[in-house]
């Protein structure tokens, strides 16, 4: 028995200190359990799974990422002394008692000790970025409809919210994989520049002289086409001649003033505007009263607009702007009154805008204008319903406030759109040589007031 018992006991402490040549069971390092191995095969195990692929998703798209290729490295010594540390911190006797019984070992977890280098990581994923990444591409024009189809959705990497993400993925042993964080992004609106593809395509087969000016009232922005060439001012210049009324007159106008307002903006009544210049002659002197329209336009900059002679009168009578002097588009306009798209749009801006209570005719006038006087302006204007043009191209009941005129060799419209969509303003012109036929002009401007509403009031 003595010997069996030696035996026994020799065998025993042999197994013993195989055991305690290994990690004890339960140990755990870097969240790896190393329990029942030597510390080579601990240090391999560690190694080889930290030193595995990271597979990062792109939405669908699997990018391997090695860890060697961000500067990963494990601190494997720090760690095995730390685990050979506690593997020996018991006594050879105690832990002796503790094998024969079975009983094991309290061990505490040792954390992973890794490093990587952030800058490498950074541009890992710039790369990953700069070759997944999509932009949204922006609506299109459709001339056929005068509408725009629907861009298509674009996508972009978050660089910030997936950084962290992949750092964790690489200090686990488990979670090997990522999904990277990507924004949609929707596709933009179409802007007025789209809008200026789509008129220019409308118009290609137009064998004349054609400009328009739109303003977006909310954002400022503004596309112009041939805006600053000079057109024959016709009806259209009836506009600024409502303007000085309101701002030469002390009081409300009268009821016979009112009638002639109303007569010129509604009816485009020639005589009753040259009336109206009378009245800001304070004389019946329709050339002073012309002459001070034409003042009041050049102190607010809208030097290419002017009006030399009263409407119908066959006197002699012209001024010289840089819009009439240029010679590589020519409208032949009227030498007697002449405008641009561009100075009729600003001037219609600062009606909106001092209907509002601000503006540049405000601040030009104090003691001359008010707000509530430009607010019966575009009242009047709005009144002015010829059922084509501008009106033609917006659905019933928006409301337009606008004045158009034609004469033999030119039309146009210029006026604010109050829509659903924003408000903006539109003014548009054609000019053939010698004649321009109604049935050509009034569709072809009728649709691009529809392309200008269309873009304001585009919805995905």
């Amino acid at each position: 028995l003595t010997v069996l018992a030696v035996t026994v006991l020799a065998l025993q402490l042999n197994s013993y200190s195989k055991y305690r040549k290994t990690f004890p069971n339960g140990l755990t390092v870097g969240g790896i359990n190393v329990g029942g191995l030597s510390e080579d095969e601990a240090e391999q195990r560690i190694s080889s799974i930290y030193m595995l692929e990271l597979d990062l998703y792109y939405q669908a798209d699997r990018v391997p990422l090695n860890p060697v290729d961000v500067e990963f490295a494990v601190d494997l010594e720090t760690m095995m002394n730390e685990a050979v540390e506690q593997r020996d911190t018991s006594g050879f006797w105690p832990g002796f008692w503790d094998f024969l019984l079975g009983r094991q070992s309290d061990s505490e977890p040792i954390e992973l000790e890794a490093t990587y280098s952030e800058t490498r990581l950074k541009a890992v994923l710039a790369n990953i970025s700069a070759t997944r990444d999509q932009e949204p591409q922006p609506a299109v024009p459709v001339p056929t409809t005068l509408a725009y189809q629907e861009g298509e959705a674009g996508h972009q990497l978050d660089l910030a919210a997936s950084e962290p993400l992949v750092a964790e993925a690489l200090m686990s042993p488990s979670n090997r994989q990522v999904t990277l964080v990507v924004d949609q992004i929707s596709p933009p609106a179409p802007g007025l520049e789209t809008l200026g593809r789509l008129i220019d395509a409308h118009m290609s087969d137009y064998d004349g002289i054609y400009a328009v000016y739109v303003i977006d009232l909310e954002t400022g922005e503004s596309l112009g086409i041939n805006e600053d060439v000079a057109f024959s001012g016709l009806s259209i210049l009836k506009i600024p001649i409502i303007i000085e009324t309101f701002r030469t007159l002390d009081n409300e106008p009268n009821v016979e003033q009112t009638k002639l307002l109303t007569e010129t903006m509604v009816e485009s009544g020639n005589y009753t505007a040259n009336l109206l210049l009378d009245v800001i002659a304070g004389e019946d002197n329709g050339m002073l009263g012309a002459e001070r329209v034409t003042d009041t336009l050049w102190k607010l900059g809208l030097t290419n607009t002017f009006i030399a002679v009263p409407y119908e009168e066959d006197i002699p009578g012209t001024y010289t702007t840089e819009a009439n002097q240029r010679t590589d588009l020519n409208t032949h306009p009227d030498p007697k009154m002449q405008t641009t798209p561009k100075d009729m749009a600003m001037l219609l801006e600062m009606v909106y805008q001092c209907a509002a209570g601000g503006g540049t005719l405000l601040a030009a006038f104090p003691d001359d204008m008010r707000s509530d006087e430009c607010q019966l302006m575009l009242e009047m204007m709005n009144q002015n319903r010829i059922g084509s043009l501008i009106e033609a191209g917006v659905p019933a009941g928006t409301t337009v406030a606008h004045k158009h005129g034609w004469g033999p060799e030119t039309h146009g419209d210029a006026g604010i759109v109050f829509s659903d969509g924003g408000d903006y303003i539109l003014v548009e012109y054609m000019y053939k040589p010698v004649w321009l036929e109604w049935a050509e002009s009034s569709p072809l401007l009728a649709e691009i007031s529809r392309a200008t509403y269309n873009l304001f009031n585009y919805s995905q």
